[in-house]
């Protein structure tokens, strides 16, 4: 039976100047500022990550939010590797405890678990608290994930998930709506669509490249170049490379030689 939790008035009064500071946030640096000021009085972390499955593709794109210098692109590539990474464990250890809240590290003999473990150990993370957020069928349609969190892995810390990630999806998913509507919106000024490394990277799709081809020539990994190319997909509103260098020749990105 799970232990009840009583928050003190404290606890409620972060909880509720959280969730009216959400209504605010409408862009990225906005995103960032709110997880970093308010929801930091609930779930004190120093990185976030965020999990969105894919509508085109129904692959779980992990973005992260970091304000520890500790943290770099080379331990982010590993967390989305999609067999090895983050959610793949995270997956395997819900689905053993039956739980959709899992901290790290785990109090477990199970080498699943340990698994995760290292993954966070090995990484920079030092810690995790996650919430798996499940669509219809059951599968987990987002995740949200507080590393380098400085409070106790306790009852207390997981009825606050419990609280608090329903509203980080809401406000995240927001943000990514107004994302879109502001790409829709710039569609006669390209070169605000996308970024100048993504411009760089559909280059190369179009010269025939492979991810792996392309993360050699950049000198990243291959995960990186996929989370890039699904962004590109995301930001020209199309589900395939072929689609996507089409529209880009459209708006004037790219040039058909």
């Amino acid at each position: 039976m799970k232990q009840s939790v009583r928050f003190v008035d404290a606890d409620w009064d972060r909880f509720s100047e959280a969730v009216e500071a959400s209504f605010e946030v409408h862009n990225r640096p906005q995103f960032f500022v709110w997880t970093q000021s308010v929801v930091q009085g609930l779930v004190p972390h120093q990185i976030l990550f965020c999990g969105i499955r894919d509508p085109l593709d129904h692959e779980m794109l992990i973005q992260h939010f970091s304000a520890s210098r500790y943290f770099r692109q080379e331990h982010f590539d590993v967390v989305c590797q999609p067999q090895t990474g983050l959610l793949a464990r995270l997956i395997t250890v819900s689905r053993d405890t039956g739980e959709a809240i899992v901290f790290s590290p785990l109090d477990s003999m199970r080498e699943s678990h340990h698994q995760l473990d290292a993954l966070v150990e090995s990484n920079e993370m030092q810690n995790l608290a996650a919430k798996m957020i499940s669509g219809i069928g059951g599968q987990p349609d987002a995740f949200y994930g507080f590393s380098r969190v400085s409070v106790a892995f306790d009852s207390r810390l997981r009825r606050l998930l419990e609280l608090m990630v329903p509203h980080i999806h809401s406000t995240f998913l927001r943000v990514l709506s107004q994302e879109r509507e502001a790409s829709g919106a710039n569609e006669h000024r390209p070169s605000r669509i996308i970024t100048p490394r993504q411009i760089e990277i559909l280059r190369l799709v179009r010269d025939g490249k492979t991810n792996a081809e392309i993360a050699a020539q950049l000198s990243c990994s291959q995960w990186t170049i996929k989370n890039h190319v699904q962004n590109i997909l995301r930001r020209l509103e199309t589900n395939s490379r072929a689609h996507a260098l089409v529209r880009a020749m459209q708006l004037g990105i790219l040039r058909p030689d």
